[in-house]
């Protein structure tokens, strides 16, 4: 049986998860895929992670990178460093060395996937990257290989555990945002700065990335109008829960003759939807197509066994292809590289319903004045609460809408904050259905 040798650079935790994985179920990895995979060398700037690194023989850890660059024995190298330097100057320098890379760095991919994926094509090399999004969901090779013959016409997902986690703890109608999140850190689901996750700049990275493969398309996580969860209060939940819609932040992309739509934000989505029973720090990814109709990938979308399991996937699918393949590996999955210039649509443009959540003070005239704005720029109410009633004092009015179009929608919101009985700025959750 053929030994394939590995170099992992990163040793945090799901570095030394992979490491666990490779060791603990070395056996059935090598039956099931007919290769050994052989750590030769892991690499870490910390001492202690390169001391507490599971193995046994210690002339194999590094705090230098270049050694597994400059190894000639090492196959396929893995970052795990996180972050776009060093990742980037690791995973061009394993390329231009003739090593096939595995990352799960959604952060650097987003930003320069085009960079390395041409790279990579220009040496014959294989780059992997299932673990960037979903952590354990196969959503990368599920797009890639078994949805092919798909046209792909919508992606939807909860992209952060973190967010599904706080969103889902203040479900309960007692619970704030802040005592949703610290929770959530005591737990060790949400970091101590958790800015990546609750401002959605973690699902857009994701979501540019699962884009470009589903819709054959240069998207970037600049491309993807970004939203985050923290303006989202308990009372918000509640009423959502009125209606019959759960709240969730989505990373939603869509393609449509006018161009893609890309955008993460807080969403209001019915009760009855596949993805609103994702609940905890789980994810969920549902993807429509032509042939295949609807389809949920579900799972755990983080943390250090789930992640590592994902990067031993891609392990072993390079190691199976560079053993017992005799064409140039690179060519299986060369075309699907190929992508056009992005053509999206701007976020003003697209049409959607709306839940607004307005503070005001409680006088005669007040919703007359509200509704009469929105009227004034093309916006129809479907719903009107107004349960808390204290005159004089401020209370909440909450309206949802009906379709349309986000600049109108802008505008409308922008004069009624400028309302002498508007007390704070409006809470605007668009709604999918």
């Amino acid at each position: 049986m053929k030994k394939i040798n590995i170099g992992v650079v990163g040793l945090g935790t799901v570095g030394s998860g992979v490491l666990e994985a490779l060791r603990d179920n070395r056996d059935i990895i090598a039956e099931r895929s007919g290769v050994i995979l052989e750590v030769k060398t892991v690499c870490d700037k910390d001492p202690s992670k390169l001391e507490q690194a599971p193995g046994d023989d210690r002339s194999l850890r590094t705090a230098d990178f270049n050694d597994i660059l400059k190894d000639p024995e090492i196959d396929i190298v893995v970052e795990l460093v996180g972050g776009i330097e060093p990742a980037l100057t690791v995973i061009k320098g394993a390329l231009n060395a003739g090593k096939h890379v595995v990352t799960a760095n959604k952060a650097l991919l987003a930003e320069s996937w085009k960079e390395i994926i041409e790279l990579a094509a220009s040496k014959g090399l294989l780059v992997r990257f299932e673990a960037s999004v979903g952590g354990a969901i196969p959503i990368i090779n599920t797009l890639r290989e078994s949805f092919v013959g798909n046209r792909i016409n919508a992606v939807y997902g909860i992209l952060n555990g973190t967010a599904n986690f706080i969103l889902t703890a203040m479900s309960s109608g007692d619970m704030s945002f802040q005592k949703a999140l610290k929770i959530a850190q005591d737990k060790g689901i949400a970091e101590s700065d958790p800015g990546l996750d609750i401002s959605g700049a973690d699902s857009a990275h994701k979501l540019a990335i699962l884009a470009m493969l589903c819709f054959g398309q240069e998207v970037y996580a600049d491309d993807v109008y970004t939203e985050g969860i923290s303006s989202v209060g308990t009372q918000d939940v509640v009423n959502a829960a009125r209606w019959g819609y759960g709240i969730k932040l989505l990373g939603i992309a869509k393609n449509s003759e006018k161009g893609l739509e890309l955008r993460v934000h807080p969403t209001l989505i019915r009760l009855s939807h596949l993805l609103s029973g994702v609940n905890g720090a789980d994810n969920a990814i549902y993807v429509q197509g032509d042939l295949m109709g609807e389809s949920l990938l579900y799972g755990k979308g983080a943390g250090k066994y789930p992640t590592a399991s994902s990067v031993v996937g891609d392990l072993a699918g390079i190691a199976s292809r560079i053993s017992f393949w005799k064409k140039d590996p690179a060519a299986v999955s060369a075309g699907i590289y190929k992508f056009k210039k992005l053509s999206s649509r701007k976020m003003e443009d697209i049409e959607l319903a709306y839940y607004l959540r307005f503070s005001v003070i409680d006088k005669p005239g007040v919703l007359a004045g509200i509704s009469g704005v929105l009227s004034e720029y093309g916006i129809s109410i479907a719903n009107v609460a107004q349960e808390e009633r204290n005159e004089g004092e401020t209370v909440p009015v909450v309206i949802i809408t009906h379709k349309a179009r986000e600049g109108d929608m802008r505008k409308a919101i922008s004069k009624i904050d400028s309302l002498d009985y508007v007390t704070s700025g409006t809470v605007v959750i668009r709604i999918e259905d």
